[in-house]
């Protein structure tokens, strides 16, 4: 008997957890340089800091590379995991006569075997050629990086939307929004600072996002429209900004983008709130979206009290 047989969960969440950790890679590489002031940034670059780091970069995309065979097997999973076994049938321990065994000891199948038979069970994900062309373009790359004597021919960029298409494609969009959300969320220490600003303090991915991607390129990635004008969310902003820092981002948008909605949708902290169409007494401000909040009007383009 083959014991201990994974659920397709099993192998689901280890994919989430390698492309998530995937991601934090580059973030903290990102993230620590921004953390310089301007003088230091004068005399290093960032393209030098991701130079410098090329070996974090091989490390991401052996997760990217995992965290997409992973969620293969999750699929196969859910037809039998038996069909992930890459024994002879014949050698199988599944006879009276010989020793039972765990799933675990036993060698699985991986590379054009798996995306074979990936592509050969039923699956609610659309699998196209634009899929398997993707999955074997982080194969044959990652496949550079572990066994060649280069560095890893990406950008960060490239590497960065690599992992939001994985993400995509398997999950659907925001999907690798929620993932480092709710990594942090879930953090055992979470909440020992101030919960508040832990929880809003995540717009930082979008930020890495933004800079990395462009706002063209990242609105492939996330369901809400952030072609539009943007916002100050002003729950983020007052989180932030209790604790001392200055949140100079803006990731509330207009839903829908029309001139006469009186809704905003904060990417960030996913919260919707209310507000008035009307123009923004700061001469040198163009903005007409106002909040209303016990009494007292801001405008969400300068957030200067009206």
């Amino acid at each position: 008997m083959i014991k201990n047989q994974p659920s397709h969960t099993d192998f689901e969440n280890v994919s989430q957890q390698c492309l998530t950790q995937a991601l934090n890679l580059i973030f903290k590489i990102y993230h620590d340089y921004a953390e310089y002031d301007e003088i230091v940034k004068e005399e290093v670059s960032l393209e030098e800091t991701w130079s410098y780091n090329s070996g974090t970069f091989r490390t991401s995309l052996i997760l990217l590379h995992q965290g997409i065979e992973t969620f293969m097997k999750a699929i196969v999973c859910k037809t039998s995991p038996l069909l992930l076994i890459e024994k002879n049938r014949v050698d199988w321990p599944t006879l009276p006569s010989r020793s039972d065994k765990d799933f675990d000891t036993l060698y699985t199948i991986s590379g054009e075997a798996l995306l074979t038979t990936f592509c050969a069970v039923d699956s609610t994900i659309s699998i196209n050629r634009d899929l398997v062309q993707f999955i074997e373009d982080v194969r044959q790359k990652r496949n550079r990086a572990i066994h060649g004597a280069n560095d890893v021919v990406l950008t960060a960029a490239e590497l960065f939307e690599r992992i939001l298409k994985a993400f995509t494609f398997f999950w659907g969009k925001d999907a690798w929004f929620k993932a480092c959300k709710n990594f942090n969320l879930q953090n055992p220490l979470f909440g020992y600072f101030d919960s508040d600003f832990e929880g809003a303090i995540t717009y930082e991915y979008l930020d890495m996002a933004l800079d990395l991607l462009g706002r063209k390129r990242l609105s492939k990635y996330l369901n809400v429209n952030i072609l539009g004008r943007e916002y100050f969310c002003p729950e983020c902003k007052k989180n932030i900004e209790n604790e001392g820092d200055n949140l100079e981002s803006k990731w509330a948008f207009l839903k829908p983008n029309k001139p006469e909605s009186t809704i905003i949708h904060c990417v960030n902290c996913n919260s919707e709130f209310n507000v008035i169409r009307q123009n923004c007494v700061e001469d040198k401000c163009e903005g007409n979206v106002i909040h209303e909040n016990d009494g007292e009007f801001i405008c969400l383009t300068c957030f200067n009290y009206q």
